[in-house]
């Protein structure tokens, strides 16, 4: 899954990685986690501004759901971009 948003005339584009548990052989079909990975991009353009970021949750755990994932994905863009890319 992946979402683009839009901020202050940058793409901020998260998209989820799922975290497969298996059993021996045997993949599991619910994902126990997701992780975030998220670019920044000018709007419009296709080249990433910033190396994408691989986030997970606290203490090195993949987020619990895809929303949590999202949010905190679309935050660190947020944070990159207001500290870094903007005046």
């Amino acid at each position: 899954m992946e979402r683009i948003y839009k901020y202050k005339g940058f793409e901020i584009a998260v998209e989820l990685e799922p975290v497969l548990e298996t059993s021996g052989n045997v993949t599991l079909l619910q994902p126990r986690g997701f992780i975030a990975i998220v670019q920044i991009k000018m709007a419009g353009i296709d080249c990433p501004l910033v190396t994408p970021v691989r986030l997970m949750a606290d203490r090195q755990q993949p987020f619990a759901t895809e929303a949590d994932a999202l949010m905190a994905g679309f935050s660190a863009g947020q944070r990159v971009v207001d500290d870094t890319m903007t005046p």
